[in-house]
């Protein structure tokens, strides 16, 4: 009975002056520089996470667009065309098919033009938003929007686009629609007129 409590007393013993030795290596590999201690990794708070938003379910789409000399208040697209002369007022009308989220939808219209280099010569900000809100018992809306911009005469004549942006947060849902346009000096176009005035006469 001696001898087996002697035979664990010494593996014990030899155990331990093991782990000393080794706890004594790797400390002196540590401080040499041999070693590298990884650093536990900082614990970050749930509350500090940003959570990406996820779609919900629904549609959002531009159906139908058209640049307009005018708009008037009926919602009628007069004077149909995709060429205008500098200095005038373009005009343009779109439906927005969007669905529902418990009976509400909102939608929210920006845009942006660009001129014929591709530079940006208007940019509506956020706070110039158009914003429309409404109340639906149906599942899908057809909403018809209009708004005008005008480009300068000073400008150049050339190829313009209209990039417009809408939303509908509710959905968390975006789209956008890109159109071309040209643009013509208004003398040239007079000219053209005068032109045609004068053929008729002979």
């Amino acid at each position: 009975m001696k001898n087996k409590k002697g035979k664990v007393a010494t593996e014990l013993l030899i155990m331990l002056i093991t782990v000393v030795v080794t706890s004594a290596i790797i400390f002196l590999l540590v401080q040499a520089g041999v070693l590298t201690v990884k650093m536990e990794a900082e614990q970050t708070s749930v509350l500090n996470t940003e959570f990406i938003p996820m779609g919900r379910e629904g549609s959002l789409a531009v159906k139908d667009f058209k640049f307009c000399g005018f708009v008037d208040s009926d919602y009628n697209c007069i004077a149909e065309s995709e060429e205008f002369y500098l200095g005038s007022e373009i005009h343009f009308i779109f439906i927005i098919e969007s669905s529902t989220s418990n009976g509400d939808i909102t939608v929210v219209e920006n845009y942006r033009i660009k001129g014929p280099e591709g530079n940006i010569l208007l940019d509506v900000d956020e706070r110039n938003n158009f914003n429309f809100d409404i109340i639906s018992k149906e599942k899908q809306e057809l909403i018809t929007f209009k708004d005008f911009f005008v480009v300068g005469e000073e400008l150049v004549e050339g190829e313009y686009t209209l990039e417009l942006f809408i939303e509908n947060p509710l959905l968390n849902k975006k789209t956008t629609l890109v159109k071309k346009f040209m643009m013509t000096n208004n003398n040239e176009i007079q000219e053209v007129e005068l032109f045609e005035e004068e053929y008729l006469l002979e």
